[in-house]
């Protein structure tokens, strides 16, 4: 473990603050140094801060050693200030006080030197990125001393895309002989500033040889009021000038690899989706505005065009998803996390009764199964109630439609009639959807702390799947309605055919959503930058009196809940975009062209109006993937109903005795052959892409020999996708 004697800096206590409001001689020496100043902060609430607590005298290292140590296992409920300074300096960190002008919080800034950083790097194991020319010189020199030979390996055939030494990520270690081979980064530091974001994470929250500092926990109890990591402005500035540049308006062309090296790989992934995603919809975006201007021009019959845009659109979305997972194993192999999995910790809300663990005899939080049983049952039931109360309303809302029809309600508009039954119930739908919007946020996150999950994981889990339940029904119910409700009560459509009121509720819905989240995506920030110039909220001198950490403490939090929204909207707009196409085909391209500004909003209010959220490693989109595929196995049955009913593209009359007998063999044949499709798409390509595996598994091959060290006659060679044999000693590895 370090000591503070390791630090050429004397240690920082809470009576050592400082009010600067311009970055001072340390911080610059610093940046010189190293290549980074201050990664990290701590925000304590100056209220709660104890300041009668007595400096610490210089002590032997092992004194300090073992105080610490005694602080960690005894991990106080609500440890001071000083304390948990201490514990800071007594890991190794080097910290600075600084006092805020305006909020009166007491900012902890935090950093690791180089060797602090390396060490954690080497305790944790991190990937990291190998040097494509120091491997390729490595593996032609080989080690003969440890029995070893030349191990080249060369793709003569041209097989694959990838060199045999791209994307290669080894595990951190603070030999000698492997640092030439990590890849540097900018200023020559061998950590990216992500990289020392999870690091100084990692020391911080660590009980051997860390803080132990349970960071979750002290931020639930008020005695820290946030912590997160600090902006590099300088690469800030660089990602923006990339990301925000005109060439980043294309989806295809959104710098992944940077936002991933600045963000985290869960971000990363989330705008790997996003641009992946609309750059699909261009194609059935533009085919889909085909179909529907060949229906409008009657070059193509209605009922043509509902099947044809019905059985594309499953086509498209089941080839979509696939592409996405590959997409999603090549941007992990880049990244370096195909082989991550996350550490569950307990949540700090988890509440329970201390008893000894049957396994350890630790003390450990027990909640009763009975009890967690009861609180998950009463969460489903209120979940289902709300859910019964949008379909109730629903039903209020057609059952005024009807009496508006029947009582004749219509409007005279260029000298035609025209019926206000349908657009009033559309305008009302789409007041109902925002209601429950409103109804169900102020409720679903009570539900979910109510159910006491033990960790993140399954808390967000839960989270997920109730929001995603209530959005459907919430979202979709008058939409239901229309497509497999209306025919049979009430008043029937003309012909049985109602695929134009449900198209005029669809784009009613979609499009009032669309305003909305333009408003609040695009208007709102615009606002709030006028009220800014103008002075409203600081003067030119006041906020030139504002040290630069509380600037950034004043921006908007980003947390899990904000990729999560991101990630339901687009959920929920891709269920819009696929569920009930037959009905109007040109959804694809109103959904590309919201993506596209999302694209841009998203972008610019993350650099521009939130604080830098903390690194979260990720190797795939999680639960989400899952979620849009149970959509598109939803729409083979709502497009079925809207091509075989809703629409009567078939032609069935309604006095026909065999109609119904007919319109059901032909919706179970259209349902039958695209689940083939579906499940035959899922079956037939890989989610691993070749190349992918095949350099997974040159990655295996090459760590064993360089990182570990493994002789010849130990190491297993590769010689197709499905065999692998272990060699003797006295024959040569055969290349990959």
């Amino acid at each position: 473990m370090d000591s503070p004697a390791t630090d050429a800096t004397p240690r920082r206590l809470p009576s050592d603050i400082e009010t600067p409001t311009t970055p001072n001689d340390e911080d610059a020496m610093l940046l010189a140094q190293d290549g980074y100043a201050w990664d990290y902060v701590l925000v304590f609430p100056n209220g709660r801060r104890k300041t009668t607590a007595t400096p610490l005298s210089p002590l032997s290292p092992l004194v300090e050693e073992v105080i610490h140590r005694f602080l960690t296992k005894k991990n106080l409920d609500n440890p001071t200030v000083d304390e948990i300074c201490h514990r800071l300096t007594l890991a190794g960190l080097r910290i600075k006080l600084v006092s805020g002008t305006k909020s009166g919080h007491i900012f902890c800034l935090v950093r690791a030197s180089p060797e602090r950083l390396a060490r954690e790097a080497d305790r944790i194991d991190l990937n990291m990125l190998m040097d494509e020319d120091g491997l390729r010189e490595v593996s032609h020199r080989g080690f003969p001393t440890q029995g070893i030979a030349p191990f080249p390996i060369q793709d003569s055939l041209h097989i694959y895309r990838l060199s045999p030494y791209a994307s290669i990520y080894f595990k951190y270690t603070c030999r000698d002989d492997m640092q030439s081979l990590y890849v540097k980064h900018r200023s020559s530091t061998l950590f990216s500033s992500s990289q020392r974001m999870l690091l100084l994470e990692s020391i911080m929250t660590n009980r051997h040889g860390g803080a132990g500092l349970d960071l979750l926990k002290l931020d639930h109890a008020d005695v820290l009021t946030t912590y997160f990591p600090l902006h590099d402005e300088a690469e800030k500035t660089q990602l923006a000038d990339i990301w925000l540049s005109t060439s980043g308006w294309w989806p295809w062309r959104q710098p992944l690899s940077e936002i991933q090296a600045y963000f985290g790989s869960r971000i990363g992934l989330y705008f790997g989706f996003l641009g992946h995603y609309t750059t699909w919809l261009v194609g059935a975006g533009g085919l889909g505005c085909l179909l529907w201007i060949m229906e409008w021009t009657s070059l193509l019959p209605s009922a043509v065009v509902v099947w044809l845009s019905s059985v594309l659109i499953i086509f498209w979305a089941c080839f979509f998803l696939k592409s996405w997972r590959r997409a999603t194993s090549r941007l992990a192999m880049q990244w370096g996390t195909s082989d991550f999995s996350a550490v569950e910790q307990v949540r700090p809300q988890y509440i329970g009764e201390i008893v000894p663990s049957p396994i350890t005899g630790q003390p450990m939080l027990y909640f009763s199964r009975r009890e967690k049983r009861r609180r998950r049952i009463l969460t489903w039931l209120l979940l289902c109630a709300l859910m019964a109360l949008v379909i109730g309303v629903v039903c209020t809302i057609f059952y005024l439609q009807y009496l508006m029809l029947e009582r004749g309600y219509s409007v005279n508009l260029a000298g035609s009639e025209v019926a206000l039954a349908g657009p009033v119930a559309s305008i009302a739908n789409v007041v109902q959807i925002n209601v429950m919007y409103t109804l169900y946020d102020a409720l679903c996150e009570a539900m979910n702390d109510y159910e006491n999950h033990r960790t993140e994981s399954t808390h967000e889990g839960s989270f997920i799947t109730k929001s995603v339940l209530f959005y459907l029904v919430n979202n979709f119910a008058g939409l239901g309605y229309i497509t497999f409700v209306k025919g049979y009560v009430g008043i029937r459509c003309a012909d049985d055919n109602c695929k134009g009121e449900l198209r005029l509720s669809l784009l009613t819905i979609f499009c009032v959503q669309l305003i909305n989240a333009l408003t609040q995506d695009l208007l709102l920030p615009w606002l709030r930058r006028v009220y800014s110039k103008c002075g409203l909220r600081l003067s030119s001198k006041q906020d030139h009196d504002v040290n630069p950490v509380e600037k950034q403490f004043a921006l908007l939090d980003y947390s899990w809940k904000a990729t999560f929204k991101a990630y339901l909207a687009l959920a929920m707009q891709f269920g819009f975009t696929i569920l009930f196409v037959g009905a109007s085909p040109a959804m694809p391209m109103l959904s590309m062209l919201n993506n596209t500004i999302e694209m841009r909003t998203d972008a610019t209010t993350l650099l521009q109006n939130h604080r830098r959220p903390s690194p979260r490693q990720a190797s795939t989109s999680g639960k989400w993937v899952v979620v849009l595929e149970y959509l598109v196995t939803l729409a083979i049955v709502t497009n079925g109903f809207v091509t075989i009913y809703t629409s009567n593209s078939l032609g069935f009359v309604s006095n026909d005795p065999h109609a119904s007998l007919s319109k059901l063999r032909a919706f179970i044949g259209f349902a039958t052959a695209l689940l083939a499709v579906r499940y035959g798409v899922a079956a037939w390509i890989n989610d691993v892409p070749h190349e992918v595996a095949v350099q997974l598994k040159r990655q295996t091959f090459l760590a064993a020999k360089i990182y570990s060290r493994e002789a010849d006659d130990a190491v297993p060679v590769f010689e197709s996708m499905a065999s692998v044999r272990l060699i003797p000693l006295t024959h040569q590895p055969s290349p990959v």
